[in-house]
């Protein structure tokens, strides 16, 4: 049962990490300060904000907030000096690393279409079709993937003369057919990298990860031998660079030597140190394959207990397990050892998770061993008897007795009919609690609709009633006010001086009141200047509140201003309540049909983990949500609070 962890599966887990591995350069200190150095002096705008999208990518992999920021800083800009397929691949990269691959997919798609025509920009080019076809690898297959680089990337990578992509598809070929246990082929085409890398005289990362894959193949075929001298020239490369995200790699493909070799003791001393450094550097797929790997050597040390406990810890991070593939993976070995432990219960609770899980070619298989640890199971208790009636049937079987050997096949027979109508039971059993849990969910998504419909009903009725109280402000309670100054000012009465000035104060704040209810300035002049005309109307000496507007349109739904514009008043109403800050910036900005909303304030902050949000919060979620948008709230406690809110019209 353990014998496939160590070779095509791990082979598996190991592409599914870190096949669309982004070409960092070692150095990523220099690197970094460089890109920080344009974007901060160079007098170009395309530059820095290419120079922004370089941040957005390098952050990607592990600050999606920072990434994001860059991202923005582009998206947000009024210059606009990139190309559409630019655009779209650092945005397609961005979304990728977030996990949403459907968005993905879409600026993919839309990068490709537009840099087919872009010469000037063809090594993004090749990026995109090789990540757009690797995140489609699970749904296509890995013949999907093959195709897009013998057929595209590999011509293209020659056509342009780039011998770094062109040696960078070739190694991503070779771990393509790893996958499939193609170690032979596998190796053919990480050679041909290396022909193409000699020509290169400064080592650089892709040399790196072809060493490093050449060390996997080496070590599934296995042949230690060559594996060592591949992790050694790895090793040169990588030691000139400590800070390099790429260490962990290099820590677990050294692991996979030791275990090669059967030298456990060093391999987990390797473990340890990508472990240590993946946690450091946010690493946390790569972290959790190496935590896989040391589950692989307490298996090849026998040492079942360590085994299952570094499983049930991979499961409670819950971050390579979070995809239906790793995660039955996961359930199918926590099944083995619980079984080796003699724990069958347990065996039996995992075995069915990953059946759950299981596609079409292993469904039979993974049947066959649930029954079997249903049987073990289920007939725990009746042990005894049955090792009695095996020593009754022993007693028969010397005394040869006809009558009551045809009694004990009966009775067999019996047990064999009640066991099997046993089964049909509890596979009805099972049909039925499907069929209602299926009847739960209807249920729950009806009841959904319902809470949506009445949310979207109360909110619409808050602002007509708002509208009709801030109508009858002004008609009413104006006019009578208004009524009042004249004659009080034509009758001089004493005081009158006084009365006036309380009146007009009166009239002032009716009117703040009534804008505030209803604000003319959205209806007349559009969500941007009302925004501007809120925050200066609450701006006060030692509480200044900033606005920053990017690209707004006046073609916005009315609906969804009005939504943005109280979603800003429920916000800065908040600060001033809770956060005692001296600061507030209010930034909105469009790109094309998608608007971002930050609220950030410099207060005390506060623990979200631990805060029960009020009414006000709950109304900006409300209000989000009726606009089919996505609200995000950081905070921390002395670090201020951040509103991110982002809703398509």
């Amino acid at each position: 049962m353990f014998k496939n962890i160590s070779s095509i599966l791990f082979v598996f887990l190991y592409i599914n990490i870190l096949q669309a591995q982004q070409l960092v350069p070692l150095d990523e200190i220099k690197y970094v300060t460089q890109i920080q150095h344009k974007i901060e002096n160079d007098i170009n705008d395309s530059v820095r904000l290419h120079n922004y999208l370089l941040l957005s990518e390098y952050w990607s992999q592990t600050d999606s907030l920072k990434s994001r920021q860059a991202l923005n800083a582009v998206l947000s800009s009024q210059k606009k000096t990139l190309t559409e397929g630019v655009l779209a691949y650092y945005q397609a990269v961005f979304y990728s690393h977030q996990g949403n691959k459907t968005t993905a997919l879409k600026h993919y798609e839309s990068a490709i279409n537009s840099l087919e025509k872009d010469p000037t920009n063809i090594d993004l080019l090749i990026k995109s079709l090789y990540n757009n076809a690797y995140i489609q690898v699970e749904d296509k297959g890995y013949d999907f993937m093959v195709k897009t680089l013998t057929e595209q990337c590999i011509p293209l990578s020659e056509k342009s003369k780039n011998k770094k992509l062109l040696a960078y598809s070739y190694t991503q070929l070779g771990l393509t057919f790893m996958s499939v246990g193609q170690f032979e082929t596998a190796e053919e085409y990480h050679k041909k990298a290396l022909e193409q890398l000699d020509e290169i005289p400064q080592l650089n990362t892709i040399h790196l990860i072809t060493y490093l894959n050449l060390v996997s193949n080496y070590c599934y075929k296995p042949d230690s031998k060559s594996a060592e001298i591949y992790l050694k020239q790895a090793k040169k490369l990588i030691e000139h660079y400590p800070n390099s995200q790429h260490y962990s790699n290099y820590y677990y493909q050294e692991a996979m030597y030791y275990t090669t070799v059967q030298d456990f003791e060093k391999a987990l001393v390797s473990l340890e140190k990508g472990a240590k450094l993946a946690k450091e550097r946010k690493q946390s797929k790569l972290l959790h394959m190496l935590y896989f790997r040391m589950y692989n050597v307490y298996l090849m040390q026998k040492d079942y207990h360590k085994a299952k406990l570094q499983l049930e810890h991979i499961l409670q991070e819950n971050i390579l397990s979070r995809e239906d593939v790793n995660r039955k993976i996961t359930y199918t070995q926590l099944a083995a050892v619980n079984d080796v432990l003699g724990n069958h219960k347990e065996a039996y609770n995992w075995m069915k998770k990953s059946s759950a899980l299981s596609d079409s070619l292993q469904q039979q298989k993974l049947l066959e061993k649930m029954n079997e640890l249903e049987i073990e199971h289920q007939t725990a208790d009746k042990k005894q008897t049955i090792a009695q009636l095996k020593k009754e049937n022993e007693l028969i079987a010397k005394n040869k007795n006809l009558r009551i050997s045809i009694l004990g096949i009966a009775l067999s027979l019996s047990l064999i009919i009640t066991f099997l109508i046993y089964l049909t039971y509890k596979n009805q059993k099972k049909l039925n609690a499907q069929i209602s849990i299926s009847h739960q969910q209807d249920l729950l998504h009806i009841e959904s609709e319902r809470k949506y419909e009445a949310t979207k009903a109360v909110l619409r009725g808050e602002e007509q009633e708002r509208q009709r109280i801030a109508q009858d402000l002004h008609d009413s309670m104006g006019g009578m006010l208004a009524n009042i100054r004249m004659s009080i000012s034509q009758e001089n009465a004493p005081n009158s001086e006084d009365l006036l000035q309380n009146i007009d104060k009166s009239i002032v704040e009716m009117r703040r009141i009534a804008r505030n209810l209803m604000p003319e300035t959205l209806k007349n002049l559009g969500l941007e200047i009302a925004l501007k005309e809120l925050c200066e109307s609450l701006s006060q000496k030692q509480f200044h509140i900033q606005f920053e507007a990017f690209g707004v349109t006046d073609n916005i739904p009315f609906k969804i201003q009005l939504s943005l514009y109280r979603i800003v008043q429920e916000s800065i109403s908040n600060v001033i309540k809770y956060a005692q800050a001296n600061n507030v910036i209010v930034q909105i900005s469009q790109h094309e049909n998608t608007i971002n909303l930050t609220i950030e304030d410099d207060g005390i902050g506060f623990d979200t983990s631990k805060v029960v949000y009020g009414l006000g919060i709950k109304n900006i979620k409300s209000r989000t949500a009726l606009m089919n948008g996505t609200v995000e709230i950081l905070s921390e406690k002395g670090k201020g609070t951040t509103i991110n809110v982002e809703c398509y019209v």
